[in-house]
């Protein structure tokens, strides 16, 4: 993680004063000397005055200025929402002819106390002047203390008490949430006292715990259920202190949701697991529990952070979709394009009791009907067919193309599985550059087709690391997919 100092202010030629103060600070707290800190004053004046003045941004628009330590130095970034950047026509200053060519000062003047200026496009996000400074005395941030070997052998080796969470346990829980992705873990009821309280007390959340000595939870492991069927939940949401990482516990938690799904309690029959693909750790313990994959959910938001676990920068985080029933999957048929039979029918062999069938039918003769999940901040969309109706493909451009208007760049669509289906659908689809990615249920014998649309990223498939075979299948198949959509858009 780069970690950054931001400011947010006016554009107001009269705020040059606190943009100067931010600088000239940050500058100090990592080692500017005065002369180096006077530089940086100089150089963030005729960034800001120059933004200001000669690109004209509106008023009520935020400025925001940050900071980003490199290697012995700092690069500080100026965001400008103004006028777009003529690059190939920037005024030069000629000290030879400075009256004529005063509209080239700051630029000069910024390159004679800097190490590096140049200006970024970032498209609809406006442009970004950004200055590098190298720092004689470079002070760079304390690294995160490690824990002391015989505390992380104490933790390792201590007796926990294994329990299911109590609404009591909520705070414990969200705190846990803290310690074990700082603020980047997705599901965000994990850090609201209340609405976890609510979801514990409901069945909604079934947390497995583990409590060290002083009665803290130190470790978690649980279940989510689907807003789709009370008798399909999500399990997972491991969490560890960092100290607790070794301790066996994990494992015992492990085992009991096992046996409590096994057991038939509080109704659950499925369970089904999104791992991630940053690396196989977490898949190999599901293979011990029988879990099939069945689905590959790419690019579908930044990595979560593991405090005091270092993990390779992978970009967006794919998922692995895989799913149990230790009692047994109910029987049902789903309808799959011919195209993928195969592929579809080795990924659930497995489970003996759900038939495949290419059977083609109709489309209704009524309006489609779709619902869209969006995550903003992680530019996701989820879009799911409720009813397929004669204008299914006219609705889904059009809630494509808006999702792509709000800078949406994964979308996941659900299609009902179900029922037979139009003969072209694979092909219509195919024009719209969905391609396939796998099958899922939605409540016990009603199953949906996946399709993935990527938008405006260039996606890496060697990088989706996969323990079990079947799983590498899928990926190989919709890599081939992805690379035939791409050639025919």
């Amino acid at each position: 993680m780069t970690v950054t100092s931001e400011l947010s202010t006016y554009h107001d030629i009269r705020a040059i004063s606190i943009i100067r103060t931010f600088v000239a600070e940050t500058g100090r707290f990592f080692g500017a000397s005065e002369s180096e800190v006077q530089q940086l004053e100089l150089a963030s004046e005729e960034a800001a005055a120059f933004i200001i003045n000669a690109l004209l941004p509106d008023a009520d628009e935020n400025f925001k200025i940050s900071c980003k330590p490199f290697a012995q130095g700092l690069a500080f970034h100026f965001e400008n929402r103004g006028l777009p950047v003529d690059e190939e026509n920037m005024p030069v200053y000629d000290s030879k002819n400075p009256v004529d060519s005063l509209d080239g000062l700051p630029f000069f003047l910024i390159e004679s106390v800097t190490d590096a200026v140049r200006f970024q496009n970032r498209g609809n996000e406006g442009w970004v002047l950004v200055f590098e400074k190298r720092l004689t005395a470079f002070r760079s941030l304390k690294p995160e203390e490690e824990h002391d070997p015989e505390v992380l052998k104490h933790c390792a080796k201590e007796k926990l008490a294994v329990t299911i969470a109590t609404p009591s346990d909520a705070y414990d829980l969200v705190k846990l949430t803290y310690f074990t992705y700082r603020y980047s873990y997705v599901k965000e009821v994990f850090y609201y006292r209340k609405a976890l309280e609510e979801a514990i007390a409901s069945e909604k959340i079934i947390a497995f715990i583990g409590k060290n000595a002083q009665g803290e939870v130190v470790i978690n492991s649980a279940f989510f259920r689907s807003p789709h069927c009370d008798a399909i939940a999500e399990a997972g949401m491991l969490m560890s202190r960092p100290e607790y990482r070794m301790n066996r516990a994990l494992l015992r938690l492990t085992r009991m949701q096992h046996l409590f799904v096994k057991e038939s309690k509080s109704g659950l029959r499925v369970l089904y697991s999104k791992l991630v693909t940053a690396h196989t750790r977490s898949q190999r313990l599901l293979v011990a529990y029988n879990f099939v994959p069945t689905a590959l959910k790419l690019s579908v938001h930044d990595q979560a952070e593991f405090v005091g676990l270092e993990t390779e920068e992978v970009g967006r985080e794919s998922l692995l979709y895989a799913l149990t029933a230790p009692n047994g999957f109910e029987p049902a048929t789903v309808y799959v394009p011919e195209a993928h039979f195969a592929m579809t029918e080795r990924l659930l062999t497995p489970l003996e009791v759900v038939a495949l069938s290419t059977e083609s039918g109709a489309l209704a003769r009524v309006e489609s009907r779709l619902s869209v999940e969006k995550v903003d901040d992680d530019r996701y969309a989820t879009v799911r067919v409720e009813t397929m109706g004669v204008d299914l493909m006219q609705v889904l451009r059009k809630t494509l193309h808006l999702l792509d208007s709000d800078g949406i760049i994964t979308v996941h669509l659900y299609l009902p599985a179900e029922k037979p289906l139009p003969a072209d659908l694979d092909t219509e689809l195919f024009k719209l550059e969905l391609f396939y990615s796998g099958v899922v249920p939605r409540a016990m014998q009603r199953w949906e087709l996946v399709y993935t649309l990527l938008q405006g990223q260039h996606f890496d498939f060697s990088a989706i690391a996969l323990h079990e075979e079947d799983a590498q299948a899928l990926r190989d198949y919709m890599h081939e997919q992805y690379r035939l959509v791409k050639e025919h858009a």
